[in-house]
């Protein structure tokens, strides 16, 4: 029988170096594609435009890719 995957609680720091690793690689993919934004409530299309921009974006999906790991 197999032994069932014991889950791994990484320490802080490991979490905060992984985060920036995943925000630099979605970072990469936004700034290539560059067509990244988000569309309003009135369904007006806004391309993103400033670097901060595009590092929150990074982070936010950074932040969700480490929820969803978490919820595995």
């Amino acid at each position: 029988m197999s032994t069932p995957v014991k889950k791994l609680t990484p320490a802080p720091e490991d979490l905060v170096r992984l985060r920036d690793e995943i925000a630099m690689h979605a970072l990469n993919g936004l700034l290539i594609n560059a067509q990244w934004g988000y569309t309003n409530s009135e369904g007006i299309r806004t391309v993103y435009r400033t670097p901060q921009e595009y590092t929150d974006q990074a982070y936010r999906l950074a932040d969700e890719m480490l929820a969803s790991r978490e919820r595995k």
